[in-house]
């Protein structure tokens, strides 16, 4: 089994653009997965099966957390807060510049649908697999995991905060056409702070808290079975998410929404790993922690962003185009970076490496 986990997680960034082509060539089953739902109200909304996968993903990535690893990163909480400060605090940087240019773009409602999928994605806390990407670069692990953990426990105050912003930004002096705006403003309100502790937080403690109760050897042995279900789940959840916003692209072509999809993403991911970079350089960090406050900033869970997404805008393909970019786009950017340390400089994260 692990061989075969070993050889998905190679070819996932691939495995996930085959769940993007069926997901625009057959929408339909898709469409019907991302309509179950649980008669179990989650803030306005009713627990639905997308909700279901992405808590069981986040319990899988609590179950990897060592809380041993934790307690040395807790010691130095200076470069801890800045990664954590730094990927909450992007999006109340980069987005008023993005609705501030898209206001010349011709469809108003397109416009908002960009500003308002983008910021879901950056109000995300940051994504697990940056302790992954962050390892084969020579980072400081356990600080990654830390980080991770503490984005995470915010991200019930910051979502909020970052749907309260992108109300403003297409708002009457904004972006927008003002269609959704009373949306952006209700899932601020009551829906994002509720999603974020039942579908974010709540099933990554429960992870950690069973790792504990288990110990240590119980969870190693069954890491292998753990680490398939998660893969499983990570591609069923890509394609039900991927199914409404590209069955709509396809049925309506708009090849010049999704360029332009494309084209944001792609400037905002590589901006938020370049600021990583800076920030690591700014501060003097070693090359270890370095790394890691650059995955740390570059990374958001997407997944979290797209389940958002698909629940509350099913029929904004504009709203879903920018995260499922962005989703493919910063493991593009995070493989990149993530280039293997020279010999003698692999520090902790190496060591790391040796003890899993």
């Amino acid at each position: 089994m692990t061989t075969v986990v070993n050889a998905v997680q190679r070819w996932l960034l691939g495995l996930m653009l085959l769940c993007y082509v069926l997901a625009g060539a057959f929408p339909a089953p898709g469409e019907r997965l991302r309509g179950l739902a649980l008669p179990i109200p989650v803030g306005a909304s009713a627990l639905t099966l997308s909700m279901v996968l992405l808590a069981v993903m986040l319990f899988n990535a609590g179950l990897g957390v060592r809380v041993a690893d934790l307690r040395g990163v807790l010691s130095r909480p200076v470069r801890l807060a800045l990664g954590i400060a730094a990927n909450a605090l992007l999006p109340l940087l980069v987005l008023p510049v993005v609705a501030l240019g898209l206001r010349t773009w011709p469809d108003p409602a397109e416009a908002e649908g960009l500003v308002v999928g983008l910021m879901l994605v950056l109000a995300m806390p940051i994504a697990g697999g940056a302790a992954s990407w962050g390892q084969n670069a020579g980072a400081n692990v356990p600080l990654v995991v830390a980080m991770v953990m503490g984005s995470t426990l915010l991200s019930p105050l910051t979502v909020p905060l970052g749907m309260h912003l992108a109300g403003r930004l297409v708002g009457p002096d904004g972006a927008g056409a003002l269609d959704d705006t009373a949306t952006v403003d209700l899932i601020a309100r009551t829906g994002a702070g509720v999603f974020a502790l039942v579908s974010v937080v709540l099933p990554c403690l429960a992870g950690v808290v069973v790792r504990v109760a288990l110990g240590e050897d119980r969870v190693s042995r069954a890491l292998p079975a753990i680490k398939c279900v998660n893969l499983v789940n990570i591609l069923l959840l890509c394609y039900i998410n991927a199914s409404g916003a590209l069955g709509q692209a396809l049925a309506h072509p708009d090849p010049d929404l999704l360029v332009l999809a494309l084209v944001l993403s792609g400037a905002v991911c590589c901006l938020a790993f370049c600021c990583g970079r800076w920030m690591s350089r700014w501060t003097h960090c070693d090359r270890s922690d370095g790394v890691s406050l650059m995955f740390a900033t570059g990374m958001n869970n997407s997944s979290a962003a797209a389940v958002l997404a698909a629940c509350w805008f099913p029929h904004r393909a504009a709203v879903l185009l920018p995260i499922l970019s962005y989703s493919l786009l910063q493991k593009i950017v995070a493989g990149a970076a993530a280039r293997p340390p020279r010999p003698g400089r692999r520090g902790a994260a190496a060591a790391y490496a040796k003890s899993g």
